[in-house]
């Protein structure tokens, strides 16, 4: 086996197995993308709290759709180039649940990512929005073929490798994998313009705090920082003062870039998103409990009256 098939096929094992037992129950949704975008999906990752829960008809399921060419996946050329531009595009998608009651409705948000943005996005990108939140565990609920599957399993890895790299030299030793990874997410997050507090990215970790542990172990001999787990089970590293330096540096520059790009996408969502004002305004109150009138005038106009209110909120702190 070659070097390269040996680190992939050790970064595949890093992201685990990647299934969700009810994922039957997910295909009206997911039939319904094939439908949309068809054969260019190659994948469909499942994340976000509805994973973790178990419950779909909870909230609103989360999809990555990963596709192979931005043009093949959509009908329309601007939609391709948005999607290019600015990725991912971010779309609402509904259907009856299968096996249900016929009120019964599964909803998802699904955002769409080339294969070679997911690479790039997972490995060598300065925001932390990708690797961020694939670094977490995931599950990839339709693959076009084994191939498709175990690509992707490999990226996800990589996005767990990039999360410890840029995380450790900015983190003091030695700490539980779980802290660890609790407190990498909470710089992810630091990243983006979230409504989350500080506690979301700890009690994340700590509701699978024996797969992360596993994650630690096994990611040890892939990571670039120097480091090892001791017989306590603590994680150690190693990191030089430039390391460090640079490191903090650039969760510095993430923040303002993040942030930019989260704006940017949150407008390009009004154009792709079905009820995003109302969608967001259900999450802020969720997440802060600060609700925001959500009038027919911002649901027709959100670019023109929605960022006073943006604005507001994060002067108040409530988007961070």
């Amino acid at each position: 086996m070659s070097a390269v098939a040996f680190k992939s096929a050790r970064l595949a094992a890093l992201a685990g197995a990647c299934r969700f037992e009810a994922s039957e129950s997910l295909s009206p949704l997911i039939d319904a993308i094939r439908h949309r975008h068809g054969d260019a999906v190659q994948s469909v990752i499942f994340y976000g709290n509805c994973l973790r829960t178990g419950d779909i008809q909870d909230g609103l399921v989360d999809f990555y759709v990963v596709v192979d060419r931005y043009r093949r996946a959509h009908s329309n050329r601007l939609a391709a180039a948005a999607n290019h531009l600015v990725p991912p595009n971010v779309y609402y998608l509904e259907t009856p649940a299968a096996h249900a009651a016929e009120t019964a409705r599964l909803r998802c948000k699904y955002a769409v990512i080339s294969e070679a943005e997911l690479a790039y996005g997972t490995c060598c990108a300065l925001t932390s929005s990708l690797w961020g939140r694939l670094a977490q565990p995931v599950a990839i609920v339709y693959a076009r073929d084994d191939v498709a599957r175990e690509r992707t399993r490999i990226h996800c890895g990589q996005a767990i490798v990039t999360l410890l790299n840029e995380s450790l030299p900015a983190l003091e030793p030695p700490l539980a994998p779980a802290t660890v990874f609790a407190r990498a997410l909470t710089l992810s997050y630091g990243g983006e313009l979230r409504a989350e507090d500080t506690r979301r990215a700890t009690d994340i970790a700590k509701a699978a705090a024996d797969e992360y542990a596993r994650r630690a172990r096994d990611a040890i001999d892939l990571l670039d920082v120097p480091a090892h787990i001791d017989a306590r089970g603590d994680m150690h590293w190693q990191a030089d003062e430039a390391a460090i330096r640079r490191a903090h540096r650039r969760w510095r520059l993430r923040r303002p870039i993040g942030r930019a790009l989260s704006i940017a996408r949150l407008s390009k969502a009004c154009f792709t998103f079905g009820d995003a004002v109302d969608y967001g305004a259900d999450k802020l109150a969720r997440h802060t409990g600060v609700e925001i009138e959500v009038t027919e005038r911002l649901r027709r106009h959100p670019l023109i009256y929605a960022w006073p209110i943006l604005w507001r909120l994060y002067r108040r702190g409530v988007l961070r």
